[in-house]
């Protein structure tokens, strides 16, 4: 058995690449701007490369911290697996029952 969650690290990669490749894309309209551009276009481009910076600063920390977090709930759950399965069971009951109830309300109509 592995130490970390496979499933959780291949989302958390797929959704950074696709976030990576939106900021590249970003980038190249960027470059597609004509050089002769008023000067407010040119503080829209500066603008819109600050938050290109900044998203990719908070991609990377954000993937980082998912990673942890699913790390840290996987060696919790591993440490603790009867109570892990009393919590998942509980809320499982509860979704259930509240489920129960909206469909019976609704078929009363």
């Amino acid at each position: 058995m592995t130490d970390k969650p496979t499933s959780v690290d291949a989302t958390v990669d797929s959704t950074a690449e696709h976030l990576k490749a939106l900021i590249h894309e970003a980038e190249a309209v960027l470059g597609c701007a004509k050089a002769d551009a008023s000067a407010n276009l040119d503080d829209i481009r500066a603008r819109l490369r600050d938050a290109i910076d900044q998203g990719k600063g908070m991609a990377s920390n954000l993937g980082q911290c998912v990673k942890r977090q699913a790390g840290r709930a996987d060696d919790t759950i591993r440490a603790n697996p009867y109570a892990s399965i009393g919590v998942a069971a509980g809320i499982g009951l509860v979704v259930g029952l509240l489920l129960a109830g909206r469909f019976r309300s609704q078929g009363g109509n």
